[in-house]
C-alpha cells in the first residue's frame, strides 16, 4: 500500500515539475524573444529586465494554462502598446484598444476625461459627453483602478503610461459591467453602459455615394485586412472620376490591414512612382550591429484621380491605416484631415509559444515618413477636436476651396 501510495505521490510530483518546465521554457522564449526583437524601448519607460525579474517569480505557483496566459498578459500591458496582441484571453481580460474603445479617455492632472466619442457605436445613445470627468466605474474611484493597473517595472509612470491603462479600463473586462459615474458642471451623473458595439453591423467592405455638390464620398469600413478591397477600391474610385473632390474616411480602420490594400487606395491617386514610408529592422542592429533600413515605395495603378482628395482620420485609425493617411499626405492634391489617430507602433511580426501554443504579436520594425518623422508623431493638415467634427470640416474645406 505505501509502494502505490509512493507512486502516486511521485507521479504527481513529475507532472507539477513538468508542467512548471514547460511554462518556464514559454516565458524565457517570450522574454527573450522581445528582448531582442522589440522595436520600441528607446521610447518606453519598461525596464524589460525587471519585469522577467518580477514576474518569474509567479511562475512555480502556477498550475493551469489560464494562469499562465494571465501571466503572459500582464507581461505584455508593461510595454503599454495597444499593437502587441495575444490570439488568447480570458474571461476577465481586458477588451482590446482601440478596437473595442468606444470612447477616448485622456488625462490630465491626474484626471480623466472622455476626449472624444466613437460616432456609430452604442455609446452614444448614452447621456455620455465630450469633457465629462470619469470620476468612478463599477462604484470604485477611477484613478485608483488606473493606479493598481500600472506596471510594475515602472517607478513614475507618465501620461502615455497612464492614458494607455485608462482606456484599456474604460473598455472594460468581457465579464464585467461598465457602470461609470461622471462630473459634468459639478452634477455626478451615473450611467450604465453596454460592452462597446456597433448600432448596426455593415457586412459591405465599403461604402461609396456620391454626395451633394458632386463630392464623391468613399468609406472604408474596418476591412483594410481584406484583399477583396483591392479589386472593389479602384472601380470605385472610376465611377467617382467625374465628382470635384472626393472624401476617403478611415476613421473606422482600428483593425489594421495589410499593405498589399493600402496600395491598392493610394495607387489610384497618383502618376508616377513615389516613396511611401521608411522601414528601420532594430532587432538586427541590436543582435548584430548591422543597420537595416529601406524605403518602400507606392505604384501608380491605371486611370489615376487627379482632382482633390480630403482623407478623414480618428482616433480609430489604426496601424494601415495610419500608414495610408501617412502616405496620402505626401500627395500634393490630398489634404488629412481629423484627430491625433491611435499612435499604433510600427509593423508587427507574430511568433507562438511551443508549450502553451499563445501566438503573440508585437512590432518589430519600426516606421516612419519619408521626411523622417516616426508615423505615430504624425499630424493631419487639419487638426479637429473629435470624430463628429472631422467630416462637417472636410465638407467645409471642400466647398471653400470650390467657391
Amino acid at each position: 500500500m505505501r509502494k502505490n501510495i509512493l507512486i502516486i505521490l511521485l507521479t504527481l510530483q513529475s507532472l507539477v515539475t513538468f508542467s512548471q518546465n514547460k511554462y518556464l521554457s514559454d516565458f524565457n522564449y517570450f522574454w527573450e524573444t522581445i528582448q531582442m526583437e522589440y522595436a520600441y524601448f528607446d521610447v518606453k519607460q519598461t525596464n524589460w529586465q525587471k519585469v522577467k525579474e518580477v514576474y518569474s517569480k509567479r511562475l512555480n505557483s502556477i498550475k493551469e494554462d489560464w494562469e499562465f496566459t494571465y501571466l503572459i498578459e500582464l507581461m505584455k500591458h508593461e510595454l503599454y502598446d495597444a499593437h502587441f496582441t495575444l490570439n488568447k484571453n480570458l474571461a476577465f481580460s481586458f477588451r482590446l484598444i482601440p478596437n473595442d474603445v468606444d470612447a477616448f479617455v485622456s488625462v490630465k492632472n491626474n484626471k480623466y476625461y472622455i476626449k472624444d466619442i466613437r460616432e456609430n457605436y452604442t455609446i452614444t445613445n448614452f447621456n455620455l459627453k465630450i469633457g465629462d470627468e470619469i470620476v468612478k466605474m463599477n462604484g470604485v474611484n477611477f484613478a485608483d483602478i488606473v493606479q493598481w493597473n500600472l506596471p510594475k517595472s515602472i517607478e513614475n509612470p507618465d501620461h502615455k503610461v497612464k492614458e494607455y491603462f485608462a482606456n484599456l479600463i474604460f473598455a472594460g473586462r468581457h465579464n464585467k459591467p461598465r457602470k461609470i459615474k461622471v462630473l459634468r458642471n459639478g452634477k455626478i451623473i451615473t450611467l450604465k453602459l453596454l460592452k462597446p458595439n456597433l448600432k448596426k453591423y455593415n457586412s459591405t467592405l465599403l461604402d461609396y455615394k456620391l454626395l451633394p455638390e458632386n463630392i464623391g464620398y468613399i468609406k472604408i469600413n474596418n476591412s483594410l485586412g481584406n484583399n477583396n478591397v483591392i479589386k472593389q477600391f479602384p472601380k470605385i474610385v472610376d465611377s467617382l472620376q467625374n465628382s470635384k473632390a472626393i472624401i476617403i474616411d478611415l476613421r473606422n480602420t482600428a483593425n489594421g490591414g495589410n499593405t498589399d490594400v493600402a496600395k491598392s487606395i493610394m495607387g489610384k491617386f497618383v502618376k508616377e512612382e513615389m516613396p511611401y514610408q521608411i522601414h528601420e529592422r532594430v532587432g538586427l542592429e541590436r543582435e548584430f550591429g548591422i543597420k537595416r533600413k529601406y524605403i518602400e515605395l507606392l505604384s501608380p495603378l491605371k486611370n489615376p484621380y487627379n482632382k482633390p482628395v480630403y482623407v478623414l482620420v480618428s482616433r480609430w485609425t489604426g496601424s494601415v491605416g495610419e500608414a495610408i493617411a501617412q502616405g496620402f499626405s505626401n500627395m500634393e492634391n490630398v489634404t488629412v484631415v481629423g484627430t491625433t489617430m491611435a499612435k499604433l507602433l510600427g509593423a508587427i511580426k507574430c511568433n507562438q509559444l511551443q508549450n502553451s501554443g499563445i501566438r503573440f504579436c508585437y512590432p518589430f520594425e519600426k516606421l516612419y515618413n519619408v521626411n523622417g518623422l516616426p508615423r505615430e508623431y504624425f499630424k493631419p493638415d487639419f487638426t479637429t477636436n473629435s470624430y463628429k467634427e472631422t467630416y462637417l470640416k472636410a465638407l467645409e474645406l471642400i466647398n471653400d476651396k470650390t467657391r
